[in-house]
């Protein structure tokens, strides 16, 4: 389903947020309204905060915190679902497979937010259901561990407005006193590293605002974004991904390519290329089998015992095969002489034979 159009204003920020690889942030602190910047970590700090997982892990155990399997296994000796809660839970999880089948079939835009606002009530439901193993598994040694790497990133990527690390170290991030300051961060800084939603990355992707760089730096070859390739952001690789498929649509030959009002809804577009691809594949194998059996094999003209002059108006035009050597064509004829369609001598017979019939 095509998404509410996003103003140009929300769409240059946007793009200039994921360009830069930086977003201003307005957080809470004791003293009122404060503002970070995000950027998200390089591949070092990646690395760095595996470090603080791995440690924290070995940590935790020591503490006696068991680990996730463990637990997952207590728990289902424990049987924290009942008989009526795993009904429930097959339940939903096939209504919402059912929903998303029917989104695809809908063409109706009324019934297509109908169908996404029934997948929002029934993975809520369920997301409640399962909550209850979540809120166990949550103390292993693991989640403990993943929480740690979690701030660990939250700190490394959150500066100030003049651009310095917000926290001079990891330490005094842990340890700021202004828990509501802190908290604010975290909680601002978990979508902002999980990057934007795939329909919102698709919808910019396609934006004439995002379009004229990104067929600019593909004709000048020039980089798109400044860090290097390691280091691009799920926004930026979201973004070039995208990019990449709706060129590769624009592309295509008029007769396959998708109505504009197609393009610009996510789910049928997936639906009529899933379709195409299809086709394409039909016709590819049914190409291999022609092939296999010879049916695709091009006609000799030794084959006819008689001199051929082929004109691009001949329905066999494309599948002769020309020569100007005279060869022996056996036994119903002594020669045969075959004559490129264009050649100067193929006009020449063609013009008395004109002659000879006026």
């Amino acid at each position: 389903m095509s998404e509410e159009p996003l103003s140009f204003q929300e769409v240059e920020k946007l793009l200039e947020s994921i360009l830069i690889n930086k977003t201003l942030a307005q957080v809470r602190s004791k003293h009122g309204p404060s503002f970070v910047i995000f950027s998200h970590p390089s591949i070092e700090d990646t690395i760095r905060s595996r470090h603080v997982r791995e440690q924290a892990i070995l940590d935790a155990k020591r503490m006696g915190l068991p680990s996730k399997e463990d637990l997952e296994k207590e728990l289902e000796k424990l049987k924290i679902f009942s008989e009526e809660d795993e009904v429930k839970i097959k339940d939903l999880e096939e209504k919402i497979k059912a929903q998303e089948r029917l989104l695809q079939l809908t063409k109706i835009e009324g019934r297509k937010k109908e169908v996404l606002s029934n997948i929002d009530r029934i993975s809520k439901e369920l997301d409640k259901i399962k909550r209850k193993s979540r809120e166990l598994l949550y103390m292993s040694a693991e989640s403990k561990a993943d929480e740690e790497s979690l701030l660990f990133l939250c700190w490394v990527s959150t500066f100030s407005v003049e651009g310095t690390h917000y926290w001079e170290n990891f330490q005094s991030f842990e340890n700021e006193k202004d828990l509501y300051l802190r908290n604010s961060v975290i909680e601002a800084f978990m979508p902002f590293n999980a990057g934007l939603p795939v329909k919102t990355i698709r919808y910019l992707s396609r934006h004439n605002l995002w379009r004229i760089r990104y067929s600019t730096a593909l004709k000048i070859g020039g980089p798109i974004f400044p860090r290097g390739l390691v280091d691009l952001s799920p926004d930026q690789l979201g973004l070039l991904y995208w990019s990449n498929y709706y060129q590769s649509i624009y592309e295509m030959l008029p007769d396959d390519q998708p109505d504009q009002d197609t393009i610009n809804d996510d789910e049928a577009l997936d639906a009529y290329m899933e379709a195409f691809f299809k086709r394409r594949e039909e016709e590819r194998n049914e190409g291999r089998i022609k092939r296999a059996s010879g049916g695709n094999k091009k006609l000799s003209a030794w084959d006819r015992g008689e001199e051929l002059i082929i004109t691009p108006d001949h329905p066999e035009f494309l599948n002769m095969q020309y020569s100007d050597e005279r060869v022996q064509a056996g036994d119903a004829v002594s020669e045969v002489e075959v004559i490129a369609p264009n050649s100067r001598r193929a006009r020449n017979r063609a013009a008395i034979r004109r002659a000879n019939r006026d």
